[in-house]
């Protein structure tokens, strides 16, 4: 009993530091963007819950949360699944040079935000960047024929999936690392393909990763802001400025002056991220272990 005890106590002691800067970084900024957004504004004195529906019936916030959610629709099935194919390639065929090939992934993630955006510029350039050759053969002579407002969506979501997959597919590579080999030779004697071993024995023993990485890939394609600010206010100051969702919260606050109408696009945007991670997390049984689950 008082070893279960000093276990215990133990336990909180190594957690204590995670929750002292979870609530300094999270809980409290949070309840501060909660009681800005119901503050009185201009366009509502009164304040309260009627600064949402203002926010809702802004004519830049439609626009915005479309570009938002099918960037979302895009960039999120496409980093998933190259991310999970890569990684399943690369634990399916292992050379003794693959620990370079998942240094390879890493670089890209090396430039991201305006880094990012200036790199992708200049490869995207039709006279003089590395594929002129490609855009020219499909008509294609000035930037302005590529940044089209229609094409920002697909732009961005090859942006997120350069800078960002590296990193997830050396997470989910170790992760089917940690698959026992008994578990994989047993799989092979009962006639198990390589695609069958791939989606029907090694992705459900790594589904907890799955789940952790889709999460947060969702909560980073909601927030998208560097890419399309460094491009709407830099690059081509035709396309408009409000493009995502995050851009109008910080439209609001810093141009406008309009805190709470700002906050409350981040709360919005908070129970966006938060719905679609609590199904996913409770619908998979994330937080159970191996043991409660049989």
């Amino acid at each position: 009993m008082r070893q279960k005890r000093d276990s215990t106590v133990a336990g909180w002691v190594m957690l204590a530091p995670f929750l002292i800067f979870f609530i300094v970084i999270a809980i409290i900024p949070i309840i501060f963007a909660v009681l800005e957004s119901l503050r009185p504004t201009i366009q509502n004195e009164a304040g309260g819950l009627r600064n949402y529906l203002n926010v809702v019936q802004d004519y830049r916030f439609f626009a915005a949360a479309k570009n938002t959610f099918f960037y979302l629709l895009i960039a999120a099935p496409l980093i998933t699944v190259v991310v999970l194919g890569l990684a399943l390639l690369l634990d399916s065929y292992r050379a003794k040079w693959h620990q370079y090939v998942r240094l390879a992934y890493l670089i890209p993630g090396c430039y991201v935000g305006a880094a990012g955006v200036l790199v992708w510029y200049g490869a995207l350039e039709p006279i003089i960047g590395p594929f002129r050759s490609i855009l020219n053969f499909f008509g294609i002579e000035s930037m302005g024929q590529i940044f089209l407002p229609n094409n920002l969506v697909f732009i961005f979501a090859m942006m997120a999936l350069v800078s960002n997959a590296g990193g997830w597919i050396v997470v989910q590579f170790g992760g089917l690392q940690e698959i026992s080999d008994e578990v994989i030779e047993a799989a092979k004697i009962d006639g198990c393909s390589n695609f069958q071993l791939a989606t029907k024995i090694k992705l459900p023993l790594i589904k907890k990763n799955v789940v952790y990485m889709v999460v947060l890939v969702i909560a980073a394609s909601v927030q998208i802001f560097a890419e399309p600010y460094i491009v709407t206010s830099a690059i081509f100051r035709g396309i408009a400025v409000d493009w995502s969702l995050n851009q109008l919260s910080y439209s609001l606050a810093f141009t406008e002056g309009d805190f709470a109408s700002a906050s409350a696009v981040s709360i919005i945007l908070l129970i966006s991220c938060l719905i679609p991670a609590l199904i996913l997390i409770f619908k998979t049984k994330f937080f159970e272990s191996g043991d409660e689950s049989k």
